[in-house]
């Protein structure tokens, strides 16, 4: 018997660690019943100006204030609320969008979705972000936007990544599906792009069932969004006039009533798993193998939906990366993989079933070539395959000493690694 748990010696964490998630109380339920006596239970029932007792506008407007933009829109999930976000800056057949390599499949699926062609980018190895490098060297005259995903909650340069879109005139839509509440040189993700998306749904940081938010700081773009959203219609009171094809992606009042409790309580998570990431960034400095990503001084506040770090195998006795989270889970944390497989590895992009027309990839439109079984973003496949590891951010809203929990299972396993050069991956 050892003394690692995973080779038969006891846990080092034999409690729960964290808090559950989503997080609720009675505000919540009084906040349904107002809509359930309401009868006021969607957008489409009333007329869009009349505001009044309206928790969809409530919420719309609480959120952009919170994170520092002129402009939101309430729509039905993440995925929506990209596709939302590429409708309104206008791609379609024969554009490209660069993505990073590493992120959930949703923000390349727009894409295609809106017809235009995935291009990816490589990552930075620092923060496990889009490489702003990367991406100008992948502009044509094809392109159109950039899809900058802020993973893991992570902001983006945007700083670098603006500069780039300004100098070839083409959009920046921030991915903000894992950021809510973090901010970038001290105002709110999403406020430095053209456009952003922010997905609600139960597992993010910000959860409200299902739902999303677009936001923006521009008046046209938010007038063709909610066009999108409102099945092609403006936002005249009572407006028949269908203007653009579109469909229908709008959010309930039941989700904006979750949504306006769980704002305020936001900043307080956001600072709680920010104290706490930066507590075990600090912890790990002395356990050789692991270390916390680099954070750029303009990040004001990380709000992290899962706290990604790096395992150095060479630095740990070479013992690889996946038998050690086993040993982190048999001890009682649980740690997952970081950021995603490179999406051109997925059988959608590398086999290449575009249907009977081709569209978007050999659509006549486009004037491109792609062939992602040759796409290589080196960066995004190592940190993928050998050295990123993840910890859920309900485990990050504990008290310091579940801090200090997860910091001493590392520290065990690092003092006992001679007991994994048996375990198989």
């Amino acid at each position: 018997m050892g003394k690692l748990a995973i080779t038969g010696g006891p846990k080092a964490v034999d409690r729960a660690i964290g808090s559950p998630w989503p997080v609720y109380d009675d505000r919540e339920k009084e906040a349904l019943i107002e809509v359930l006596e309401s009868r006021k239970w969607g957008r489409s029932g009333y007329d869009y100006y009349n505001r009044a007792g309206s928790k969809l506008w409530e919420f719309e407007r609480a959120f952009a204030d919170f994170h520092d933009g002129k402009h939101a829109l309430a729509v039905s999930t993440g995925t929506t609320a990209l596709e939302t976000c590429l409708r309104a800056i206008g791609i379609e057949a024969g554009c490209e969008v660069i993505v990073p390599a590493c992120t959930y499949i949703a923000s390349a699926s727009c894409i295609m979705v809106c017809n235009g062609v995935p291009v990816f980018a490589d990552v930075d190895p620092r923060n496990y972000t889009i490489d702003p490098k990367s991406v100008e060297t992948l502009i044509t005259p094809r392109t159109k936007a950039v899809v900058a995903v802020d993973f893991g909650g992570m902001p983006c340069d945007t700083d670098a990544l603006g500069e780039i879109c300004r100098k070839h005139g083409i959009a920046l839509v921030s991915d903000c599906a894992h950021a809510h509440g973090g901010q970038w040189r001290g105002k709110g993700v999403g406020s430095h792009a053209d456009i952003a998306a922010f997905s609600c749904m139960p597992g993010k940081v910000f959860a409200i069932g299902e739902g999303a938010i677009v936001m923006t700081n521009s008046e046209d773009l938010y007038e063709k969004a909610f066009r999108y959203h409102h099945a092609g219609r403006d936002r005249g009171a009572q407006s028949r006039e269908f203007t653009w094809p579109a469909t229908t992606l709008r959010l309930s009042e039941w989700e904006a009533a979750i949504g306006i409790v769980a704002l305020t309580r936001l900043a307080e998570q956001a600072e709680t798993r920010w104290r706490n990431v930066r507590y075990l960034a600090d912890g790990m400095a002395d356990i050789p193998g692991l270390s916390g990503l680099d954070i750029d001084e303009r990040v004001t506040r990380w709000n992290p939906f899962c706290w990604h770090f790096k395992f150095l195998s060479d630095e740990f006795e070479g013992i690889h990366r996946d038998v050690f989270r086993k040993a982190m889970n048999a001890e009682g944390v649980s740690v997952g993989l970081g950021p995603t497989e490179p999406l051109y590895r997925y059988k959608i992009f590398a086999e290449g079933e575009w249907g009977e027309t081709g569209c978007p990839i050999r659509c006549p439109l486009y004037k491109g070539e792609m062939d992602y079984t040759k796409v290589h973003c080196p960066e995004a496949e190592r940190i993928h395959d050998t050295e990123a590891c993840l910890i859920n951010h309900k485990f990050l809203l504990g008290p310091q000493e579940d801090m200090d929990l997860i910091l001493d299972a590392m520290r065990k396993i690092r003092k006992n690694a001679d007991e994994l050069r048996d375990i198989d991956t």
